[in-house]
């Protein structure tokens, strides 16, 4: 039997070793496709943590996975994205989008982090940054992305192009004139139905969207004033309409953004 050599395992620091704390959680549970570039898809921040790069640079590791994706996109659910932005000039592209779309600023990151009491393999995990917190049950945590693909060991790997809000929101609609009754359209437009936040939350939208009023409704608002001479209408469409709309120039309630928004190295993937 051959022994090694004390040079040999000089550089093995055991206390150090020793004293690292690791994790056995998995997060890697998805088999599927990487989704195309483009993509559109829902989802949340399921963990971050601080670390450093090779290069002793101070790091966010960041694992966004795909959530609540219907239709098409369902297939893409449980799609883990490791991102590592590196808070350096060179990677701002990276990180600045990320944080300001989670309404987060650098001053926060350094000043009013919250991190775990130990490390694990992959830094330290964030249990808040402010009053942001990561997790599926958070509603800060979730939003929307515009997918892109990067090589990784000759394969591709998921990453994110653009960050977007959970909610968008709408544009701000221009008054429009009245016009006759002649003009009206025989229909008035159905109420667009709202998709549920996830888990069946009901979104931060203050009120259903309201239907549009019919054009041309100058007959109802003047049947109104002189009930005595009600105007004519073509069944009781217009007079529906003109009950039930908002008045011209109204707006609902923007909707929140972020899900719940608080207010508040290009490395590669460890696995």
């Amino acid at each position: 039997m051959v022994r090694l050599r004390k040079e040999d395992t000089a550089d093995l620091d055991i206390d150090e070793l020793e004293s690292i704390e690791y994790s056995t959680e998995t997060f890697d549970s998805y088999d599927g496709e990487v989704p195309p570039k483009d993509t559109e898809l829902m989802g949340y921040v399921k963990k971050m943590w601080w670390t450093r790069t090779q290069n002793n640079d101070p790091m966010l590791k960041i694992l966004w996975v795909a959530a609540e994706n219907t239709d098409d996109l369902e297939e893409f659910n449980d799609c883990p994205f490791w991102l590592n932005y590196a808070l350096i000039g060179g990677a701002k592209f990276r990180w600045a989008p990320f944080l300001d779309n989670y309404g987060l600023t650098l001053k926060q990151v350094k000043n009013n982090i919250d991190v775990a009491d130990k490390d694990d393999q992959n830094g330290a995990p964030i249990n808040k940054i402010g009053n942001w917190k990561p997790g599926e049950e958070n509603d800060e945590a979730w939003c929307r992305v515009i997918t892109d693909r990067e090589r990784y060991n000759g394969e591709f790997k998921p990453a994110i192009r653009s960050w977007l809000p959970y909610d968008a929101e709408e544009p701000e609609d221009e008054d429009e004139e009245d016009y006759d009754d002649e003009e009206a359209p025989e229909e008035e437009p159905e109420p667009v139905e709202e998709p549920a936040r996830g888990r069946g939350r009901a979104p931060a939208r203050s009120a259903a969207r309201t239907a549009e009023p019919a054009r041309g409704n100058r007959s109802a608002r003047t049947a109104a004033k002189t009930p005595e001479k009600p105007a004519p209408a073509r069944g009781t469409r217009g007079t529906k309409a003109a009950a039930s709309a908002p008045a011209r120039g109204a707006r609902t309630a923007a909707p929140a953004r972020g899900r719940g928004r608080p207010r508040g190295d290009d490395s590669e993937p460890p696995f």
